[in-house]
């Protein structure tokens, strides 16, 4: 009886010890597999078989490159939309990528999608790379087509929700908003993502006592080189802009005198202008003619209620525009909840309707 004993708790204490050395191992990262160098072979063999198949950097609609971590894995998962002819370019394309990912000892997962087909290549049953060949996108506008661009305003904060406008696959526009803590790794974001990039520039609003540009708000009260010292540090703030546009602005955009010297600084860099279209007495495109800058003004904002109906709503109206008029802007903003998924519902639609999304630089360049 003594020994049993002795012998279930030898087994115990070994058990046990098999346990927490396996927690603590684990704590440590000692047990975790790191599949981030297995990531980068994959996409390497993936980016020379996409290279052989004549795939360049204008196919890439966009491409995320995203880290994970589990139990016992640590991996990267990069995820990229590509733009193909046809349904039988995307079926070689599906096909050689499979033969690429099982000689490199992969698992291969194929899916029709809306838009196109949808590859998705595994290890240990987890995603390394997905890949979205998209056959309803074409590879330049035809000139007589109605067209929309959407501009993404008050990009700030955190980095992510970037990822989930760029998940929509479609051309897009990011305002940025300056000197905020993320601004600068924001536009660079973008910019890596082939997304034009603007400075969100604020200004003074009719409501100041409710709607506080903040410390880095053009302001009327401001001497011509107080406002001249805010917009170079905003300026310098934004890496690869090649726009501008007003945040909040009101009353600064009905004020002649102070937005006419603004767009003269805005000639100088070589930018466009784009106004946002806050006011309705706005003076900006008049000035912005006189003084030499392109410029054009939004038409719709998408998401004054966040939901997903009421968006849905204004981006009937959105196509209705680009329909009557040939081109149309609209502007939505980066922190609404609802925005991606309501532009995600309506997207085909769009493309249903012979409506071609473009990014907002390709109205200032016709």
């Amino acid at each position: 009886m003594r020994n049993a004993r002795g012998a279930r708790l030898r087994r115990f204490l070994i058990v046990a010890g098999l346990v927490c050395g396996g927690w603590f191992s684990y704590r440590h990262g000692w047990l975790q597999i790191n599949l981030q160098r297995f990531s980068g072979h994959l996409e390497n063999a993936v980016n020379q078989e996409l290279s052989r198949l004549g795939i360049t950097d204008r196919d890439v609609v966009s491409q995320i490159n995203k880290e994970h971590g589990g139990w016992i894995f640590t991996w990267v998962e990069t995820q990229r939309a590509l733009r193909v002819p046809s349904e039988k370019r995307a079926l070689e394309i599906s096909r050689a990528l499979e033969s690429v990912a099982r000689d490199s000892g992969c698992s291969v997962e194929s899916s029709v999608s809306p838009t196109g087909l949808t590859i998705r290549i595994k290890k240990f049953l987890v995603v390394l790379q997905r890949l979205s060949l998209d056959v309803s996108q074409t590879p330049a506008p035809h000139p007589n087509m109605p067209q929309v661009a959407f501009v993404i305003d008050d990009v700030a904060y955190e980095t992510v929700s970037m990822d989930h406008f760029a998940s929509l696959g479609v051309p897009l526009t990011f305002a940025i908003l300056p000197r905020e803590k993320h601004t600068r790794q924001l536009a660079e974001k973008a910019k890596s993502m082939n997304f034009p990039v603007m400075l969100h520039l604020p200004m003074e609003p009719l409501d100041l006592a409710h709607n506080d540009p903040g410390p880095t708000g053009l302001y009327l009260k401001m001497t011509d080189q107080e406002l001249k010292n805010q917009f170079d540090k905003n300026v310098a703030s934004v890496p690869y802009l090649v726009g501008i546009n007003n945040h909040m602005g009101s009353a600064f955009t009905e004020n002649d005198p102070k937005m006419t010297l603004v767009l003269e600084w805005v000639k100088k860099r070589g930018v466009y202008f784009l106004d946002s279209r806050t006011s309705i007495h706005s003076v900006v495109c008049k000035a912005a003619k006189r003084v030499g800058v392109p410029c054009l003004a939004n038409e719709t904002f998408l998401d004054n209620k966040d939901d997903v109906k009421s968006i849905e709503d204004q981006l009937d109206l959105v196509m209705k525009l680009a329909l009557r008029e040939g081109k149309t802007i609209a502007i939505g903003h980066y922190r609404r909840k609802f925005l991606v998924q309501a532009l995600a519902n309506k997207i085909p639609e769009f493309k249903a309707r012979g409506v071609q999304i473009v990014a907002l630089p390709s109205f200032y360049h016709k």
